[in-house]
């Protein structure tokens, strides 16, 4: 079945296809140097295809006279590309590490934190996205530790009935179960030597 909606998050999208147009502007600028530089070499020499063909071929003749340049041309151009490759996927590995440590603090049962991503970096709707679901999470499990607390609080005020032997040992384990989980951040103790300004 094909997708036809091609604009999921147009925000991303847009990033994404404005990094792309810039990498080939940057390609083309590149590529136009490159021909400049060669043309005005082969412009300013005073050897001729002829006189060139007389002696060596072209190419040999090229390369001993121009291979110092052409060495700096791709050093340049590999830079360059570096440069803007380190540069873009920063912007996507980044945030996708950062996401992927947050979904491992949630799998061990930390929902204390919200993700924050810098201002040009990537996947930010992933981001909210999970700082929502986080958020939701710790308003339901802060309402069932509640109940929870409630049950257990009546059942020992029933005292020690047969009846409810069954549903206390189920209301214990739900609050094992909750108490896995962390919803409230822990507050900083106090420190015990503090900085002189």
């Amino acid at each position: 079945m094909s997708r036809k909606n091609y604009f999921i998050s147009k925000g991303m999208q847009s990033k994404f296809a404005g990094t792309i147009l810039l990498l080939v502007f940057l390609i083309s600028v590149i590529t136009a140097c490159n021909i400049y530089v060669l043309g005005t070499f082969f412009l300013s020499t005073n050897a001729t295809l002829s006189e060139a063909q007389q002696t060596e071929s072209l190419g040999v003749y090229f390369f001993k006279t121009f291979w110092p340049r052409l060495l700096l041309l791709v050093l340049v151009n590999v830079i360059i590309v570096c440069i803007v490759s380190i540069m873009y996927s920063h912007q996507i590995a980044g945030p996708a590490y950062k996401l992927e440590k947050s979904i491992q603090r949630i799998a061990n049962g930390d929902l204390t934190f919200e993700i924050h991503l810098r201002r040009n970096d990537n996947l930010k709707e992933l981001a909210t996205a999970i700082n929502s679901m986080l958020s939701k999470f710790r308003q339901t499990l802060a309402n069932a530790k509640t109940l929870s607390s409630d049950i257990s609080s009546k059942l020992d005020a029933i005292g020690n009935d047969g009846k409810f032997t069954g549903l206390a040992q189920s209301a214990k384990a739900l609050n094992d179960q909750i108490a896995q989980f962390k919803i409230e951040a822990e507050e900083a103790a106090p420190s015990s030597n503090p900085q002189k300004s």
